[in-house]
């Protein structure tokens, strides 16, 4: 659940074109030799798992749309999820050294006004179905069932950290006070 949270927030998007799809496939996914069954495509498996987070919580329709049952769109999101977080260090990286910190600040204010800084931060409410379990614990001042994501991203706009392991009833301050660095 934590994963997909994750790639919810990163890849919600409705609309691929199919170099991209075929990228994030051969980059994220091994390709599929097996052909027993009607066997997906790597290729395939990107675009069941990127409809399915166009349109989450549906897998049924999405089997539907893409003729496959809903246990496979399951599968798929479960494996694709996990094949993309196995590699988040290659791709979502904090700096962690005083040169690389040197850096960060020196492309932040040659892009904005704002001196001696490296990134911005905030955190945002992802939607989710009411665990059974601590479910009141997900429930947002708004009154809404959520995970509180916070992401952190550079000059560039790329992200350097992402935690989806808060429940919506937690405070952005709490959240930010738990981070590694901050001080």
């Amino acid at each position: 659940m934590k994963y997909l949270l994750i790639l919810q927030v990163l890849a919600f998007s409705t609309k691929f074109s199919r170099e991209n799809v075929s990228y994030l496939a051969n980059i994220f996914l091994p390709e599929v030799n097996e052909t027993r069954g009607g066997a997906l495509t790597h290729i395939q498996q990107m675009e069941v798992f990127l409809r399915s987070l166009g349109d989450p919580g549906f897998q049924l329709g999405v089997g539907l749309d893409v003729g496959i049952h809903q246990t496979t769109v399951s599968k798929i999101i479960d494996k694709v999820s996990h094949e993309i977080c196995s590699k988040k260090n290659q791709w979502v990286k904090f700096p962690a050294t005083g040169a690389m910190f040197n850096r960060a600040k020196d492309e932040w204010a040659a892009h904005n006004t704002i001196p001696h800084v490296i990134g911005a931060i905030d955190c945002t409410h992802v939607k989710i179905i009411k665990p059974y379990v601590h479910g009141d614990e997900y429930i947002n001042r708004k009154g809404v069932s959520t995970i509180n994501v916070q992401a952190t991203c550079n000059s560039r706009e790329m992200f350097t950290s992402v935690d989806a392991s808060w429940r919506g009833s937690v405070h952005d301050s709490r959240i930010w006070s738990y981070l590694p660095y901050y001080v």
